[in-house]
């Protein structure tokens, strides 16, 4: 019988990565009948099946402002401590009204218990997961330490914490086999690795109109080889 499964994370919209992962995925369950739903600060899915909370978004104000406090600096204050608390309070009780509205019995936390773009959600969840024991997949694409503009923090205890959480109810997922062998080797959590995918049974629709004129507009000629690597370089 299918599971209603809840997906998490900070956005789903766009064509970033955990976006697009995280359609294959629900699409994957879809044909084993698993009903998804969404949780997210920046949402493109259906109102229907999904739950908008600002306050989620790694760019809402709110985040923004603790962020500048918190990373590129060594100590923090009350006042920043309190607001992380405060937002967490809040997302996490609507975490809970996002259980509740679509009976939710598996959660699917993408990338927000991974790198802390938004410490008040990996919090609140990582709190309502040790409350409610609800089983967890923790679907990891790249951690904090991957990133130098978190080396240096005010946070640690956080990340500690909930980046990721290391509690009995939670299933880690990583991209690959370098991510799940460093995981291990910081914190002592076993993870499986489940690749990101193509789906080559349905490529993109193209845009012949609009790709027609690429090799005039990039300078190429007709008979000149063209390589493409499609690769996001990122810091890490």
């Amino acid at each position: 019988m299918g599971k209603n499964i809840g997906f998490v994370s900070t956005r789903f919209k766009g064509t970033d990565g955990v976006s697009l992962e995280s359609a294959k995925w629900a699409q994957m369950l879809w044909d084993y009948r698993h009903i998804s739903y969404w949780f997210a600060g920046c949402l493109d899915r259906h109102p229907d099946i999904s739950m908008l909370s600002r306050r989620a978004f790694f760019d809402h104000e709110e985040i923004k402002w603790i962020n500048e406090r918190c990373f590129g600096t060594s100590t923090r204050t009350s006042e920043i401590t309190g607001k992380i608390h405060t937002i967490r309070n809040y997302l996490k009780n609507r975490l809970y009204k996002f259980i509740k509205k679509f009976n939710i019995e598996i959660l699917i936390a993408e990338n927000c218990l991974t790198i802390p773009m938004n410490i008040p959600l990996g919090l609140a969840l990582t709190e309502l997961i040790a409350e409610t024991g609800i089983p967890t997949i923790a679907h990891h694409h790249d951690f904090y330490w991957e990133r130098t503009r978190f080396a240096v923090n005010a946070v640690q205890d956080y990340l500690c914490m909930a980046f990721p959480p290391d509690l009995p109810n939670i299933q880690h997922v990583v991209i690959n086999t370098p991510a799940r062998e460093e995981l291990a080797w910081r914190t002592g959590i076993s993870a499986i690795v489940i690749p990101n995918v193509l789906d080559f049974e349905h490529p993109p629709e193209i845009d012949w109109e609009y790709t027609k004129t690429l090799r005039e507009d990039i300078g190429q000629g007709p008979e000149d080889k063209m390589i493409l690597q499609p690769t996001r370089v990122v810091q890490r």
